[in-house]
């Protein structure tokens, strides 16, 4: 797993070989246990998560305690709440464990030195703002534009591992539809 995000940050920051042995220093393997949440609404997101293993959630909780999943992070992605995690300021959604995962996170104030002290880390951070800023597009995009039978569809065509590896429940968040829906997409697909 180590090995994976050695390689993510030889590929997307400009740093040398002994500046990656540093930096990665300041990463901190955790396991987290399904079900339990590295972020909760309300609470200012001090870490930036490099899933090695298993499933990180980023999701919302409406005034009806009803959620809605914005990003699904499998092996070799990172995730955080990314405006708190600039901002400082408290996030408005949840990160979650789907499955026993297993992390490397670096806390906002080691990002922030390494910015400071690496300017080939700031390719890095680009690189996380850029592919977020992507996959917030795409989402938005999806959800304006498509049915639910083609978000659907999309899925299953892009993405069947979120459909073999989460549960209907968070499988539906995903997709902005209810578990029934879910249900009659799937039987008439």
């Amino acid at each position: 797993m180590r090995e994976q995000l050695l390689q993510l940050l030889r590929e997307k920051a400009l740093l040398t070989e002994q500046q990656l042995a540093e930096a990665l220093t300041y990463f901190k393997h955790q396991s987290i246990k399904k079900n339990n949440h590295l972020l909760n609404e309300g609470s200012i997101a001090d870490y930036l998560f490099f899933v090695g293993k298993g499933c990180l959630r980023l999701y919302f909780r409406n005034d009806e305690l009803s959620t809605a999943t914005r990003f699904m992070a499998f092996e070799h992605t990172f995730l955080t709440s990314i405006v708190s995690f600039i901002s400082r300021q408290p996030a408005t959604e949840f990160i979650q464990a789907v499955e026993d995962t297993e992390v490397f996170s670096i806390s906002n104030t080691d990002f922030t030195f390494l910015r400071e002290n690496m300017p080939g880390w700031d390719n890095f951070y680009i690189y996380i703002l850029e592919y977020g800023l992507t996959v917030i597009n795409n989402k938005l995009s999806s959800l304006l534009t498509q049915t639910a039978k083609e978000r659907y569809r999309d899925l299953l065509k892009n993405n069947p591992e979120l459909i073999q590896r989460l549960s209907n429940v968070n499988l539906a968040a995903y997709l902005a539809i209810s578990p029934e829906t879910l249900s009659r997409l799937k039987s008439t697909i």
